[in-house]
C-alpha cells in the first residue's frame, strides 16, 4: 500500500458557481516524472483509487493531455461527458495530433486550448469547444484582441491565473464565461491510499488482450492472481454503475466483461505508464489466501458462486490492505446485494462461506462449520489456496 496526492482546482462560472474541475499532479518533493506518466499518474488515481464521482461530484474534469493521448497511442478511459481535455500550447500542431483532436471531437470529447496566445494560426480553435487564456500572460490590449479573435470560432473563453479582484471584473467585461485562478481558489490537494498492482500482471494481461486466440479466462485468471488489479478493475465497474451504466456486479468476472475489452486494455496501459509496481507482505499474502478459498469452499458447495466468493473473500481483505473501514470500501464497488450482504451481515451462502474462510484463518477446528464441509475439507481448501498464494505472490515480488 502506498499514500497518492491528485491536486483538484476548481473552475467557475462568471456567478462563481463551480463547473468544473482541473486535475493537477501532485507527487513527491522533488520527484518530476515526465508529462505523460504524470497525465497517466492522475487518471489512475482520479479513476481508479479516489474515483471520479467522489474526487468532482457531477462536474466536468478538466485533464491535461500529452501529445500520446491526443494521437492515440494512449487511451483515455472516461467517458466524453465526464472530461474536458486540454491541449497544452507546446505540443506541436502536425497532421498527426490535429487529426487526433478532430477524432476525439467526433467520439464526443470536449477538447480546450489551453494558455494559448495568438503568434499563429491554430487548426484546433476549429474543433475546440473551449480557450484557455492566461491572463498574466496578456496584458492590457494583448487580453482584448485574444478575446475577439477566439470569439470569432464561438468557443467558450476560460480566464485562467485570476489572481486579483480587478483581472475578474476585467475579464467578466470582456465576455468571459468560465474563470479560474488563486483569487477564486488555489488548488487543494486530495490524498489516498493506494494498492499498486505488479507490473508483470498489467504487461501479461495487455499481452493476452492483443492475442486474438487468448481467451477471456486466461485474461480473467491473470487479474485474479493480483488483489490490487482486481480491486481496481471492481472499482472502475463501481463508477459505472454509480452513473447508471452499468448493473452492479457480484465478481471479479462481472467488472471485466461490464468495462469491455477497450477500456480495460487502456486501464492496463494508464498503470504501466504511471508506474504500476508493488512488493508483497504478509497482508496480501492473507488475501490472496482467503480469496482462493473462499472460491475452492464454493466450488464444492455451489460452484456458480465460484467466482462471487472469490470477490467475496477479496473485497473482505481490502479493509487490511487499505487500512480503511470495511463499509468505506464497499461505497465504491456497487456489488451485489448478495455480496454486500455476505460481506457485513455473513448471509446467504456466500456469507457462511466468508464466516467459515475467516474462522479458519483464526483458529480452524475450534469453530464449527457454517457452510456444509467437513474440517477435512476446508483444511484441504485451505492448504490449495495457500500453495496458489504462495505461487503468485512470489512470481510478483520477483517482479517488483
Amino acid at each position: 500500500m502506498s499514500l497518492f496526492m491528485v491536486g483538484r482546482q476548481p473552475i467557475f462560472d462568471s456567478a462563481l458557481n463551480v463547473q468544473g474541475y482541473e486535475l493537477l499532479y501532485r507527487g513527491p518533493e522533488g520527484e518530476r516524472p515526465d508529462g505523460t506518466a504524470m497525465t497517466a499518474e492522475v487518471l489512475v488515481h482520479a479513476g481508479l483509487d479516489i474515483g471520479l464521482k467522489d474526487l468532482v461530484g457531477g462536474k466536468l474534469a478538466y485533464l491535461n493531455a500529452t501529445r500520446p493521448f491526443l494521437v492515440g497511442q494512449a487511451d483515455i478511459p472516461f467517458l466524453p461527458w465526464q472530461v474536458v481535455i486540454e491541449v497544452l500550447e507546446d505540443i506541436p500542431r502536425d497532421a498527426e495530433v490535429v487529426a487526433g483532436c478532430y477524432r476525439l471531437a467526433e467520439l464526443g470529447y470536449n477538447l480546450a486550448l489551453d494558455g494559448y496566445h495568438w503568434s499563429r494560426d491554430d487548426e484546433l480553435l476549429r474543433v475546440a469547444r473551449e480557450v484557455k487564456l492566461d491572463v498574466l500572460a496578456l496584458p492590457g490590449r494583448e487580453l482584448v484582441e485574444a478575446v475577439k479573435r477566439c470569439s470569432a470560432y464561438g468557443v467558450r473563453l476560460v480566464a485562467k491565473k485570476v489572481e486579483t479582484l480587478s483581472q475578474l471584473e476585467q475579464c467578466r467585461r470582456l465576455g468571459f464565461d468560465l474563470f479560474q485562478g488563486y483569487l477564486l481558489s488555489r488548488p487543494e490537494v486530495v490524498e489516498g491510499k493506494t494498492l499498486s498492482p505488479s507490473e508483470v500482471s498489467c504487461l501479461l494481461a495487455l499481452e493476452k488482450l492483443a492475442d486474438p486466440l487468448t481467451s477471456f479466462g486466461e485474461v480473467e485468471g491473470i487479474v485474479l492472481a493480483d488483489a490490487a488489479l482486481s480491486y481496481k478493475f471492481l472499482k472502475a465497474a463501481g463508477e459505472g454503475a454509480a452513473h447508471g451504466l452499468f448493473r452492479r456486479v457480484s465478481s471479479v468476472r462481472d467488472a471485466l466483461v461490464l468495462l469491455g475489452e477497450r477500456r480495460v486494455r487502456a486501464w492496463l496501459s494508464l498503470m504501466l505508464l504511471s508506474g504500476a509496481h508493488r512488493g508483497t507482505d504478509e497482508h496480501y499474502h492473507i488475501a490472496m489466501t482467503r480469496s482462493r478459498m473462499a472460491e475452492l469452499v464454493a466450488r464444492q458447495i455451489s460452484p456458480l458462486l465460484s467466482d462471487a466468493a472469490f470477490t467475496v473473500g477479496l473485497v473482505s481483505a481490502l479493509e487490511l490492505l487499505l487500512e480503511v473501514p470495511l463499509p468505506k470500501v464497499m461505497e465504491s464497488l456497487s456489488l451485489s446485494t448478495d455480496v454486500e450482504n455476505a460481506l457485513l451481515y455473513r448471509t446467504g451462502l456466500l456469507g457462511r462461506v466468508l464466516a467459515d474462510v475467516l474462522a479458519w484463518e483464526q483458529g480452524g477446528e475450534v469453530y464449527g462449520t457454517q457452510c456444509g464441509l467437513s474440517f477435512a475439507d476446508l483444511e484441504r481448501c485451505y492448504l490449495q489456496a495457500l500453495v496458489w498464494s504462495n505461487d503468485v505472490c512470489g512470481v510478483l515480488e520477483l517482479a517488483a
